[in-house]
């Protein structure tokens, strides 16, 4: 990988972090054109199209792997199959790219972590593992990896590891809720119930609407046997997300509970 590209690539993973989770913004007008001296513009603006209209992204980074756009345009193509839903192939060439071994750290740390996020849509989650752990022993210090890696671990059941990778957040970061969260299922999982209900408590004190945090507290309190406790998440879920998924889940979930008698 050259300088010039490797450059590129960490000004890339610097503004699109996770790249594939963030929504994209509608743009009257895609500018695909390829400027030869300007490496930087044309690989930000083939991301942009590649999110955008995948179709028009991928056209864009064929013809500029033609040009020799080199690794940019390589992970270019690797958005645009991710967006078209084409996702085994996507994680498959964002590892190739991760694995050439003159690659900068920080570019290669991204780079397996978005092969990560591929891997983990394609629901092949021992691949994501693979690529976490990869991305962690380059960036050991970036606690998003140790969030998405136990999201991994907790798709795999694995939740003492899970637990372990939340704690490694929470102990530089003790106020992310996100984390919170996330550890406090694993713990409801592991029917470790106190630890359970204090992080979720932790994470609804800083973020009382989080539906998140809410279900989780509705099923500690469902299966403690607190019917009351638990129809009030659920009835708060209902109140803040009525159309959502999650208001499905919940109304499954009370319609359950109102078909089991008290003894």
């Amino acid at each position: 990988m050259s300088a010039r590209n490797a450059s590129c690539l960490i000004a890339c993973i610097g503004w699109c972090g996770t790249a594939f989770a963030q929504p994209a913004i509608p743009e009257p007008r895609l500018d695909t054109s390829i400027v030869a001296d300007n490496l930087e513009d044309t690989y930000a603006r083939c991301l942009t199209a590649a999110q955008q209209n995948p179709e028009v992204g991928m056209e864009m980074a064929l013809r500029w792997m033609k040009l020799t756009g080199g690794e940019p345009a390589a992970h270019c193509q690797a958005v645009a199959l991710l967006e078209l839903g084409d996702t085994e192939e996507a994680a498959s060439r964002l590892e190739g790219l991760a694995e050439q071994p003159t690659g900068l750290a920080p570019v290669r740390a991204g780079l397996y972590a978005q092969a990560a996020q591929a891997w983990m849509e394609s629901a092949a989650y021992d691949r994501a593992l693979t690529n976490l752990n990869k991305s962690a022993t380059l960036k050991p210090d970036d606690t998003n990896l140790y969030l998405d890696r136990a999201l991994i671990h907790a798709a795999l059941e694995d939740y003492w590891s899970a637990v372990d990778d939340l704690n490694n957040v929470l102990d530089r970061e003790p106020a992310t809720v996100d984390a919170l969260i996330l550890r406090g299922s694993a713990y409801r999982q592991l029917k470790i119930a106190d630890l359970a209900k204090d992080d979720i408590d932790r994470a609804l004190v800083a973020e009382p609407n989080n539906i998140d945090a809410l279900l989780e507290r509705s099923l500690l309190a469902r299966n403690s046997g607190d019917k009351t406790d638990a129809r009030l998440a659920w009835i708060k879920i209902l109140e803040l997300e009525p159309d959502s998924a999650v208001a499905d889940i919940v109304r499954r979930h009370i319609e359950e509970m109102d078909l089991v008698q008290d003894p």
